[in-house]
């Protein structure tokens, strides 16, 4: 260790003393069952890892034994098959909390890897009760296959693996079980993007350690509580890490540079900017590439989202560019708003003929108009039987039954309301989305009410966030809107927030998608050909499901005012608002899981002859004008 350096005081320890270190890539194995180069053993074990150059070697968990763990690299359709052999030890060395979901009658020591953004078969998918033990000894309710296959078929991204036990993803985590998995695709290799050693991932995690070197993480919250150890709200690293080195350094040529970004950590955000003004040119989001590059003086990045940018250092010979942290939701000091140094300092090797191409990924558009079900999802807090703040999704807990059952090959519109007082990274698994919007709203209204009161405008995307996600922040006092395509897979998955302890405790929730329950959607009336044949009557003596009350009211007194009802989002909600000539008005339909008649469904009579109106803008103002009328 460093003569003066004190791992447990930051203001101790020098920065950019450590190159940025390139993560290691996986090497297959064989093995008779599965097609040459595909099959892949990464071990989940004990090890030392040193942070800083003048450090102590620090005990982890990792891949391998390492941190980041090995990247795995893919190709889009070549299936790839991954065995994470669990050789852990037996007691955890950071503090268990026994009082959450599955921790107070099972082993300490449970593992099960989620391959983040990956469009995958739920039994291949880490959920969360799919954890086992050492040897496979004792596996969760949920595990299904020792090998998990991943079909990779969905367009290169930049996606990444990490453990996601029940009630022990913050620990898993920060204790170093997280890495890269790259999937290519034949686009890519046209482009001429910065590749090989000019392409570099980099994972960022706020760290923080005891005197000793040894990673530290709270064992009760900063306020009383009965439990110990506890957990905590949210666990915040006084030291930032990247790819395992404490503001590292990098060397680089007088060219273009791309960098694979993904914030690793349990709770910090950053927003990233370049000390000299310098420039980013995002080429991607979570979901892969964008349609046409974007150029950007900063951008943010929540746990677990990513991005991919190319940054060109080619006009920058001789400088050096610090990467600054200027995110505003926790206090900044001159450890924690310092990410890692760029030092344009080598002499170019040959021609750069890499290129930021004009056109990246032609997008096909996720057609809104055809959505089945618009689901209000509520964002809220409570208190546990402990007196400690629990985070909770659409007003359940994870255990409850599921409210969000998708059908397959249908769009949904999703709307998270945020009525908590912080933002939170919401995470859906096997799909990429789109955001649509955001707008805000009356918190307190809401909790009170349960109705909506719009306070502004919609907003559309931040200019970084554009593109195909997983992830998406949902914003304090905003209902953000989502939206997505349930295709090729059914089964069990899940939606939380990843905020690890958030999602720890109680904020995750299961998602079931169900085969096709949709009909083809009706014509318009006036497009239906005479021949058409009416919708069947009901059987006798059957209910569909209650309706909502609505509430008819001039036009003019219903500026402003938004929904009823936010309870199980499969059950009908209607919302008003304002209705302007000449634009679509603010409506949701009612979310059952079938189809409805416009006369029944503006009567409240719920389900007839399995159908429900179209949903297209034309057809939803029509129907607003003469409930307004």
């Amino acid at each position: 260790m460093g003569k003066c350096v004190k791992p447990s005081d930051p203001a101790s320890i020098p920065k950019f003393m450590d190159p940025l270190p390139k993560p290691q890539v996986a090497m297959p194995v064989q093995h008779d069952d599965y097609p040459d180069g595909s099959y892949y053993e990464l071990e989940m074990k004990e090890g030392l890892h040193r942070y800083h150059k003048y450090f102590p070697e620090t005990k982890i968990w990792g891949y391998d034994g390492l941190i980041p763990g090995p990247t795995i690299e893919a190709r889009k359709d070549k299936t790839t098959y991954v065995k994470y052999l669990n050789n852990l030890p037996d007691e955890h060395f950071l503090p268990l909390d026994r009082t959450l979901h599955s921790s107070i009658d099972t082993a300490d020591v449970r593992t099960v890897v989620h391959l983040h953004g990956a469009k995958v078969d739920w039994e291949s998918d880490g959920h969360p009760e799919a954890w086992y033990t050492k040897n496979y000894e004792m596996t969760g309710p949920t595990f299904k296959r020792q090998v998990h296959a991943y079909t990779n078929h969905q367009p290169g991204a930049t996606l990444w693996y990490h453990d996601h036990a029940m009630s022990l993803t913050r620990l898993n985590v920060y204790s170093g079980l997280a890495g890269f998995y790259l999937l290519r695709d034949a686009l890519e290799d046209r482009l001429r993007l910065p590749s090989g050693k000019y392409e570099i991932p980099m994972m960022i995690q706020d760290r923080s350690f005891n005197e000793d070197g040894s990673l530290f993480y709270p064992d009760t919250p900063p306020f009383p509580v009965t439990v110990h150890p506890s957990i905590t709200p949210g666990v915040l690293g006084d030291t930032i890490a990247v790819n395992g080195k404490l503001w590292p350094y990098l060397n680089v040529e007088p060219r273009k540079y791309r960098f694979r970004i993904l914030n690793a950590s349990n709770r910090r955000g950053y927003s990233l900017s370049l000390s000299n003004g310098g420039t980013f040119h995002q080429i991607g989001t979570d979901g892969g590439l964008l349609e046409a590059p974007v150029e950007l003086a900063s951008f943010d990045l929540l746990p677990a989202e990513r991005t991919d940018i190319i940054i060109d250092f080619s006009t920058m010979q001789g400088q050096t560019i610090t990467l600054l942290n200027n995110d505003s939701e926790f206090p900044l000091n001159e450890h924690t708003s310092v990410v890692m140094q760029f030092s344009v300092c080598l002499p170019l090797e040959g021609e750069d003929d890499s290129q930021i191409p004009e056109t990246l990924y032609p997008d096909m558009g996720l057609h809104t108009e055809h959505a089945h079900i618009v689901r209000n999802l509520p964002l809220t807090a409570t208190t546990d039987e402990y007196g400690r703040p629990m985070l909770m999704l659409n007003d359940h807990m994870y255990h409850d039954p599921a409210s969000e059952k998708p059908s397959l090959d249908s769009i949904e519109i999703w709307n998270f309301i945020n009525a908590t007082p912080i933002q939170h990274p919401i995470h859906l698994h096997l799909i990429q989305f789109k955001i649509l919007e955001r707008r805000p709203f009356d918190r307190n209204i809401f909790l009170e009410t349960g109705k909506i009161v719009w306070t502004g405008p919609a907003e559309p995307p931040r200019e970084y966030e554009r593109g195909w996600k997983d992830v998406v922040r949902a914003d304090v006092d905003m209902v953000t809107s989502i939206a997505m395509h349930w295709k090729d897979h059914v089964g069990n998955y899940i939606w939380h927030c990843h905020f690890l302890e958030h999602e720890d405790h109680d904020m995750m929730r299961p998602i079931t998608i169900i085969e096709d329950a949709h009909p083809v959607q009706l014509p318009h009336a006036e497009d239906a050909h005479p021949e058409d044949p009416a919708p069947a009557e009901p059987p006798t003596g059957t209910a569909g499901p209650e309706e909502p009350p609505t509430t008819d009211v001039p036009a003019e007194d219903t500026a402003g005012q938004v929904t009823e009802g936010t309870g199980d989002s499969d059950a009908g909600t209607t919302v008003e608002g304002t209705v302007d000539e000449g634009s679509e008005p603010a409506v949701q339909e009612d979310s059952t899981d079938t189809l409805i008649e416009p006369e029944q469904a503006e009567a409240g009579a719920g389900r007839v002859g399995g159908y429900r109106p179209c949903n297209c803008a034309k057809c939803r103002y029509a129907r607003s004008k003469k409930k307004f009328s």
